[in-house]
Order: C-alpha cells, then sequence, then structure tokens
C-alpha cells in the first residue's frame, strides 16, 4: 500500500509534468496533493503499526494460553495417576482384608 501511496505521488507530481511551467496554480496545486500523498502515508504507516502491536499481543496471549493448558493437562494426569493410585492402594486393602 505504501507503495502505491508512494507511486501516486510520484505520478502526480505536477511540477515534472508541467516542466518549465512556474504558474502559482500548478506550484499550490502540487503542494497540495504532495501535502495530501504524505498524510495518506502517515495514516497508512500509524494503521500499519497498530494492526501489528494486535497481532504481536495476540500471539503473546496465544502462548501464555497454551502454557496454561499445558499446566492444567499435567496437573489433571498428576491427580489421575494419585486417583488411580488411591483406587489400587483400596482395593489391595480390600483384598488382604477379605483373606483374612
Amino acid at each position: 500500500m505504501l507503495f502505491l501511496l508512494q507511486r501516486c505521488s510520484h505520478t502526480f507530481n505536477l511540477s515534472k509534468l508541467m516542466a518549465g511551467s512556474t504558474s502559482k496554480a500548478a506550484q499550490d496545486l502540487t503542494a497540495v496533493m504532495e501535502t495530501t500523498m504524505q498524510t495518506l502515508q502517515s495514516k497508512f504507516q500509524n494503521l500499519s503499526d497498530q494492526i501489528i502491536a494486535k497481532v504481536d499481543e495476540m500471539g503473546t496471549r496465544i502462548d501464555d494460553l497454551e502454557k496454561n493448558v499445558a499446566d492444567l493437562m499435567t496437573q489433571a494426569e498428576m491427580e489421575d495417576k494419585n486417583e488411580t493410585k488411591q483406587v489400587y492402594a483400596d482395593f489391595e486393602e480390600r483384598t488382604s482384608l477379605s483373606k483374612l
């Protein structure tokens, strides 16, 4: 997009198109067009910077979310192992008591 704006700025540079013409109107129009193109370029650059910042922020949030999910999965696995051990211990205790 910036390339397009720069290209338009060069295309609309009336002072180059009207080589040798020194009319005040042509100079004024050239100045207005150049100012307008610079303003548009600046606005597009600001929008581009904002989008990049938001994408970076989203990437950080996704990384945090992935870490939290991994932590929860690890915690769930540990709880599952503890429950399995407890069930096994209860089973062992019942079977050893029933043998008495």
